[in-house]
């Protein structure tokens, strides 16, 4: 009796290179210098029980991990400068001195509560491509405390952390298989092999039950689901580390050098992330492109001693100084009665409190209004906001108000070093000190400075003034929809202290016209996560308004409520919620003269409660090249659980008087979203305008949330993260079980872009690349292969490409490295499926190919690309495979541990689709019974 055997398996698909993210907050800098890494920043969070042995064993680990990374860098580079921050709960026996600026938000390492976390693994917050580095390193104290648990389930702690790092510097990806089918793999030779790298890493293959799996590969026998490869200890490979850092022989990076040590040699035919996201590159190819390395900046060198130095610090309050414009250019638009409004909610209700706020005002010079005052009564926040400026004159002189806020923050003796100035200004400066005869000194004495450019008139420099001195910049355009100044002043907060129970999160944001004679009606949700310190802003630019709010519980409150609270002198109406305010839709009305009527709504997380939060960043805030363009990206989350099947939209307002413009965004895994599913938004902006402004500014606001009751988070997060020793273990499975989270809404500020370029005309921007080719179906008597993937649109991730074009070839390498060389299909080879007409972004795409005639044990590669009308091309796809084999064996010669096969069947021939390198990996097998010598098909089509 004789078997013949084919497999069909999806390749890993290659990812869509952009440049690095810009986070709002930037993250605490870290400098390489010398191959000493100085500025790394770990924090406790507060959920974390003060515990002197966890603060030990952190420095022990990271000491370890300093000399660790040493070898695995080939001697270029170690921890030399590491700051520990603390929660302000911890007594002073553990230190005693203040932050001096650093935030947990801004930390780049994370240690949690691990019974708060979801997650017990080890992992990094990477979200950007290959080659851009991620946000954070997330840790447990468990992690950290039990080094006998640590070790038995991931190994060396030490190379744990390098692992991650490898995440967080230098945008690499992980090399063991992230879904059910990518643990193994047919190679050129139509063997069976595990995915690992490098080929080196010796092993066995165990199913759940503990038996022996995957025993024949040279028989291209396909091991069954549940088997997977267990590396042995004693192994003599010595690459790599985002594949198994617990391997003790394990000490470097794969690498692409033939002449290097083999042992640590690529595998880049396994579908691993590192192959997806990197286009096959080893990770060590992708070290020597980032700064740290490229063109041999910190070349090797002999250190002695790598043990790092430790600082640590205890989380102080925030010292703010908000710098206000009192020029008489704010006359304009009442642009003085809007910052009055604003300045006096964030004052009353934004800071939270225990933090300290003064003022400063300025125009032809300027004046200290107040130093720094706790914030923590509504006494004290009432005297604070009754000191905002409303009277305008002079001229402009920014650099003496950025003075005179040096000046507040070293009053009495202390230091500037960690304060924030929060400046806000409508006008170009013309009058000495300037910003650059300033900003030496703002650098130097570590003060950051955030910026509210107000309106396009406000100079071209508050931009760098932040991104260099580590504030954020903003930008509000004075449209009739925009609450910029809102949403900016709330951020200032928000990304700074996000991670804190305290900080109010804002639900709602808008401007709107009440038309004559009639109202404006709206909604928000509170979701369960939150209600605590509810309250509802209204703030009237004209004439005196009405305001009713509906409680979903059917309550009303009212001008004759206790919870209703009108000031004439500020223009606003507050409905302040006592208590806990009740989960579901919250409705408003609004009824008064005709004008514009700005509305916010915000409330505070529920006590032992994960909130649900928004992050957002932008691939580029300063835009440099044309044709212009940059990926906007809304982390949702509760917790560290990624929120799934949210509405996102990014409204980017754009320079007076060009209408805003809205750009969905999307946890597709297409376009400018790199991986599905992961609680990670992301679209690309190019609609710049063609105005002549030497420095446009373009205002990013992002709306996050589910109306409909689709939303949901996984019930468990197990496989992000380093890769544990077990991984027959159910612990190691993907959780496929997720919950519903409930309606919600959040409002939060995309800060801003400054594009000081001349825009283009014309259609310059090609399809977005197709990463998700896959083999989903063959047919061994059509003698065809089926192929899908996710439509690409025509300008990135937006509108309807005009054409497709699909490649083959039978070798793999050949088109995976020049698309060009693969014979090109037309629509006579296509059974199902036109070639001149793409569907729009986003869209399934299916099309049948018809397969060539071939000898025995012939392997097709697949590749496309979009066009789009202009003739711009997107990049070429992912590679994906399909074969029709040939195998002829005795059944006395194959070892098996799974069932025999029916002895009625004297043959069973079967097709082959399998796929090198796909991000999305599909088994399917087609079997034919026959009583005759499998054949292809009479004629052939075409050759490749």
């Amino acid at each position: 009796m004789l078997l013949l055997r084919i497999f069909l398996l999806t390749c890993l698909s290659l990812a869509l290179f952009q440049h690095v993210s810009f986070a709002l907050l930037p993250r605490s800098p870290i400098s390489l210098e010398n191959n000493e890494y100085r500025g790394v920043l770990i924090a406790i969070s507060d959920d974390v029980t003060e515990n002197a042995t966890l603060l030990e064993r952190l420095k022990d680990v990271f000491t370890e991990a300093s000399s660790s990374l040493f070898l695995a860098t080939q001697q270029r580079s170690f921890f030399k400068e590491i700051t520990i921050l603390l929660p302000d709960t911890w007594s002073d026996s553990m230190t005693n001195i203040p932050a001096a600026g650093e935030l947990f938000d801004a930390a780049n390492i994370i240690v949690s509560n691990h019974e708060n976390v979801g997650r017990e693994t080890p992992y990094t917050n990477q979200f950007g491509s290959c080659g851009e580095e991620a946000e954070y390193i997330h840790l447990t104290d468990k992690f950290i405390l039990d080094k006998q648990w640590t070790v038995d389930k991931y190994g060396d702690p030490a190379k744990v952390i390098v692992h991650e790092w490898g995440h967080l510097r230098w945008g690499l990806f992980d090399e063991y298989p992230k879904s059910q089918n990518e643990h193994f793999y047919l190679n050129e030779d139509r063997e069976v092999e595990p995915t690992r790298c490098s080929k080196s890493v010796i092993g066995k293959e165990y199913d759940s039950s503990g038996k022996r799996c995957n025993i024949n590969p040279r028989k291209g026998k396909w091991p069954k689901d549940d088997c997977r490869f267990e590396p042995i200890s004693n192994n003599q490979a010595t690459g790599s580390y985002m594949f198994a850092s617990f391997l003790a022989s394990v000490v470097e990076f794969c690498h692409s050098d033939v002449t290097g040590d083999l042992r640590s040699l690529h595998n880049a035919m396994a579908p691993n992330q590192q192959n997806i996201q990197c286009s096959y590159r080893s990770a060590w190819d992708v070290m020597l492109e980032s700064e740290d390395f490229k063109n041999d900046n910190n070349p090797a060198r002999q250190v002695i001693d790598t043990t790092p130095t430790f600082r640590v610090v205890k989380s102080s309050p925030l010292r703010i100084v908000l710098v206000l414009d009192v020029s008489a250019s704010m006359r304009t638009n009442d642009r003085i009665g809007t910052l009055n409004q604003i300045a006096t909610k964030y004052i009353r209700t934004t800071v939270p409190d225990g933090h300290f706020v003064g003022l400063v005002e300025f125009s032809t010079s300027s004046s200290i209004t107040s130093y720094l005052a706790e914030l923590r009564t509504s006494q004290s926040r009432d005297a604070l906001a009754g000191l905002l400026p409303t009277a305008v004159n002079g001229v402009t002189s920014i650099g003496r108000g950025l003075e005179s806020g040096v000046e507040v923050l070293e009053n009495g003796e202390q230091v500037a070093n960690g304060g924030i100035i929060l400046l806000i200004t409508d006008g170009q400066e013309n009058r000495s000190p300037y910003i650059d005869e300033v900003k030496p000194t703002l650098v130097s004495k570590g003060v950051r400075v955030d910026t509210v450019a107000l309106s396009d008139e406000a100079d071209g420099k508050l931009f760098n003034l932040s991104t260099e001195t580590g504030g954020i910049p903003f930008y509000y355009t004075e449209g009739n929809s925009s609450s910029g100044l809102n949403d900016a002043l709330t951020a200032t907060i928000t990304m700074r202290l996000g991670g804190s129970q305290n900080v109010p999160i804002q639900l709602y944001s808008e401007k709107e016209a009440i038309p004559s004679g009639g109202k404006i009606t709206g909604s928000t949700f509170i979701d369960s996560t939150i209600g605590k310190d509810s309250i509802f802003f209204f703030l009237w630019s004209t004439s005196g308004i009405s305001v009713v709010v509906n409680r979903p519980n059917g309550g009303v409150i009212d001008s004759n409520s206790s919870e209703y609270n009108t000031n004439d002198a500020k223009k606003t109406v507050s409905v302040e919620v006592i208590g806990v305010a009740e989960p579901g839709e919250w409705l408003y009305e609004v009824t008064g003269p005709a004008q514009q009527v700005e509305i916010s709504i915000q409330s505070v997380a529920k006590d032992n409660t994960q909130p649900i939060r928004v992050t957002t960043t932008t691939s580029h805030s300063l835009i440099t090249e044309t044709p212009a363009k940059t990926n906007i990206y809304a982390q949702v989350s509760r917790g560290y659980t990624p929120i799934l099947k949210a509405s996102v939209i990014a409204t980017i307002e754009r320079p007076n008087p060009h209408n805003p413009v809205d750009v969905q965004l999307r946890d597709n895994g297409a376009g400018a979203d790199v991986v599905r599913d992961d609680g990670v938004y992301s679209g690309v902006f190019m609609d710049f305008v063609t105005a002549t402004c030497p420095n446009c500014r373009y205002n990013i606001k992002v709306i996050a949330e589910d109306k409909d009751g689709r939303a949901e988070v996984p019930i468990s997060i197990t496989t992000s993260g380093v890769l544990p020793l077990n991984r027959v273990s159910p612990g190691y499975k993907t959780a496929d079980q997720t919950e519903k989270v409930g309606q919600f809404s959040r409002v939060v500020s995309g800060g801003v872009i400054q594009a000081p370029v001349t825009i283009p005309t014309g259609d310059n921007f090609p399809p977005s690349r197709i990463t998700d080719l896959r083999v989903v179906n063959a047919s061994y008597d059509e003698q065809t292969i089926t192929l899908a993937w996710t439509a690409p649109g025509n300008d990135f991730g937006r509108g309807t490409a005009d054409e497709y074009d699909i490649r083959i070839s039978r070798e793999f390498h050949s088109i995976s490295s020049n698309f060009t060389d693969g014979y090109r299909l037309t629509n006579q080879d296509i059974i199902d499926g036109d070639l001149k007409s793409p569907k729009t972004f986003g869209m399934d795409e299916t099309f049948t190919v018809q397969v060539p005639e071939a000898d025995e044990n012939t392997t097709y590669y697949f590749s496309v690309w979009a066009w789009d009308e202009a003739g711009n091309e997107g990049e070429p796809s992912n590679v994906v495979s399909a074969s029709i084999v040939l195998f002829v064996e005795d059944l006395d010669d194959v070892e098996t541990t799974s069932e025999a096969p029916p002895e009625d069947f004297d043959m069973l021939p079967v097709i082959i689709g399998c796929s090198v390198a796909a991000a999305v990996v599909v088994c399917a097998v087609v079997v034919a019974v026959v009583v005759k010598i499998f054949c292809m098909g009479s004629e052939k089509p075409y050759t490749v």
